[in-house]
C-alpha cells in the first residue's frame, strides 16, 4: 500500500501546487535509465524543497536522502508523510510552523527511482540498474549506498564483484544517482572544514544530513571506516543519542 515512485511524485507535486509559499518541486539530476535512454525512461532525481518563502534566509538546512536502497519500501513513504505534516500543518501547529519558518528542509524521496521500479514487480532489488555491472540479469547494478567517492572501496565495507548485492561501482561516484547527491550537497553546505581529514567543522556549522533506511534499526554517524571517532566525534555522538531516545534504535558509531 506504499505510493509508487510515479504516486510518490504526483503526492510531491500536488503538494507544491497546493502550498506555493512552502514547497517547490526541483530536478536535481537524471537516473541511469534517464541518462543511457534518454526521452520518457527513467527517472529525474527530485527534490521536495519545504520552507516558508516568505521569510528570508539564510536558513539552517536538513537534507535527506531515502530509498537508496530500492528494496526498503517504507522510506520513501515516511519522507512524504512528513512532508505532508509539515506543510498541512502550517499555520496550525507550533512545530510545523517554526520548522518552516525558520529553516529549510530537502527531501530527495526516491535516490534509486530505476531501482525502486524493479522492486515494485517483487524482486528484491537493492541496486540501480546499471547494465553495465552484471549485464542483462536481475542482479545487476551498483549498490549507490557504496559508491560515494569518500573512502571509496575502503576497509571490507564492499564488494568487487558486479553481481554482488554490495557492487560499489567500477569507480568513486561512477553512478549519476550518486552524482546528484554529491551535487546537491555541495551546493547547499559549502564545505568549512580545513583539508585534513582529522579538522574539525566549526562550532557556527549548521545543517543536517540524513540517509534514511529500514533494516538494522541503528542510528549511525561517522566515521564508519574506521573506529577512531571523527573530528566532530563528541557532537555527532549527543546528536546520534538524541534520535536514538526517540525512535528506540541503537545509537553508534
Amino acid at each position: 500500500c506504499y505510493r509508487t515512485v510515479e504516486e510518490t511524485f504526483a503526492s510531491a507535486q500536488a503538494l507544491a501546487a497546493n502550498h506555493p509559499t512552502l514547497a517547490t518541486w526541483n530536478d536535481a539530476g537524471d537516473s541511469w535509465d534517464r541518462v543511457t535512454a534518454g526521452g520518457p525512461v527513467g527517472y529525474d532525481m527530485m527534490v521536495l524543497k519545504l520552507t516558508n518563502s516568505a521569510i528570508p534566509g539564510p536558513k539552517p538546512k536538513l537534507f535527506v536522502t531515502s530509498a537508496i536502497h530500492a528494496r526498503e519500501y517504507t522510506t520513501a513513504e515516511l519522507m512524504m508523510r512528513f512532508a505532508e505534516q509539515l506543510a498541512n500543518g502550517y499555520g496550525n501547529d507550533a512545530d510545523a510552523t517554526w520548522l518552516l519558518d525558520q529553516h529549510e528542509i530537502h527531501l530527495l524521496l526516491h535516490t534509486n527511482p530505476d531501482g525502486r521500479k524493479q522492486a515494485e514487480t517483487g524482486l528484491s532489488w537493492r541496486k540501480n540498474v546499471d547494465n553495465n555491472y552484471c549485464a542483462n540479469s536481475s542482479s545487476r547494478g551498483a549498490d549507490l549506498n557504496r559508491n560515494f567517492e569518500f573512502q571509496w572501496a575502503c576497509c571490507g565495507g564492499s564488494s568487487g564483484s558486479p553481481c554482488d548485492e554490495t557492487y560499489r561501482g567500477s569507480s568513486p561516484a561512477s553512478e549519476p544517482e550518486v552524482q546528484a547527491v554529491q551535487a546537491y550537497l555541495r551546493a547547499n553546505f559549502p564545505d568549512q572544514r580545513l583539508p585534513g581529514l582529522n579538522e574539525p567543522a566549526p562550532p557556527d556549522a549548521t545543517g543536517v544530513y540524513l540517509d534514511i533506511h529500514s533494516y538494522s534499526e541503528l542510528v549511525l554517524w561517522s566515521w564508519g571506516f574506521t573506529n577512531t571517532p571523527a573530528p566532530n566525534g563528541t557532537a555527532l555522538t549527543t546528536l546520534g543519542r538524541k534520535f536514538a531516545y526517540l525512535n528506540g534504535y541503537y545509537p553508534e558509531q
